[in-house]
């Protein structure tokens, strides 16, 4: 969470207060189930320079409706669905936290454990990896502190750029607004390692940064860095007559096309990034490096 939203739109005092209420807190732990997926590099900068983090209240938008969900299912809680509880666990001398959306009790006393997320038909269609290895960290806190058996994942996508039309014409466009994804449970020996290794790679970061030592760069994955491509286009021409993924079906297309056309390389954006979807990219020393080319 920023530690200063702006108005730059002018946009009404009441969200402006709703964005700065910080709803989300990871309470009494050194990191959060959702801090301890992401990037450790990352977690660090937001730590050490958390009183300098600046968000405008729009980029909060999608945050925000996510609070008021909460809010709304909260009340909707009854015997068999607990809802927004927080858990903690202790694990290589660290406490893990997480909030889990929704606890169904089964009537076999096992527990199905529901995230709700606000996403997109691209998304659903192509499930992140990142939903995976958060809900079984979610299964690693629940039995960990209620020793029971976890039955199901599953993720409750709210989709917001669902269109009825493309649902009318096409049978694998999904065919509601809300989905229900399944997500694979992995057994507990893997959930424990995966949690410790986190840990692990998270302790070294900040023990690194600590020493006056580099810590170790984001992946493409935590920078969501698109693949790298070839366009076979038109020497002197920008647009691309067809893009590749491989360059020798590029430079066999550009072949056959005529001397007049050439393979262009393309890098690969890594858009959190390059997008400011990370809001300590000013401080980062790995991008830093790239604007400087």
């Amino acid at each position: 969470m920023a530690s200063s939203i702006t108005n730059k739109h002018n946009l009404p005092q009441t969200l402006v207060n709703l964005a700065e209420s910080k709803d989300y807190s990871k309470g009494n732990s050194d990191r959060s189930i959702t801090q301890l997926i992401d990037s450790p590099q990352i977690s660090v900068l937001r730590m050490i320079n958390e009183n300098r983090i600046t968000e405008d209240v729009v980029d909060n938008f999608w945050a925000l409706l996510g609070s008021a969900l909460h809010h709304i299912t909260e009340k909707g809680s009854d015997d068999k669905h607990l809802v927004e509880e927080r858990l903690f666990v202790d694990v290589e001398d660290w406490t893990i936290s997480g909030a889990i959306d929704i606890q169904k009790i089964e009537d076999d006393g096992s527990i199905t454990i529901m995230d709700y997320k606000f996403t997109s038909v691209w998304a659903v269609k192509n499930p992140k990896l990142d939903w995976e290895r958060q809900l079984n960290c979610y299964a690693y806190l629940v039995e960990a502190n209620k020793k029971v058996k976890i039955k199901e994942l599953k993720i409750i996508c709210f989709l917001r750029d669902w269109n009825r039309n493309n649902a009318k014409r096409d049978s694998n466009y999904p065919q509601q607004q809300i989905v229900v994804v399944p997500i694979k449970l992995w057994n507990f020996e893997e959930r424990s390692k995966y949690v410790a290794d986190r840990v692990r790679t998270h302790q070294e970061a900040l023990q690194d940064y600590m020493g006056g030592k580099d810590m170790a760069e984001c992946t493409f994955e935590e920078m969501w860095k698109r693949e790298d491509t070839y366009a076979v286009k038109k020497k002197k021409n920008k647009r691309a007559l067809k893009v590749f993924e491989i360059e020798t079906d590029a430079k066999e297309f550009a072949k056959e096309k005529g001397e007049e056309y050439e393979v262009e390389f393309r890098e690969g954006v890594a858009v959190r990034c390059e997008d400011n979807y990370c809001k300590v990219n000013q401080w980062c020393p790995q991008y830093q490096q790239v604007l400087k080319g």
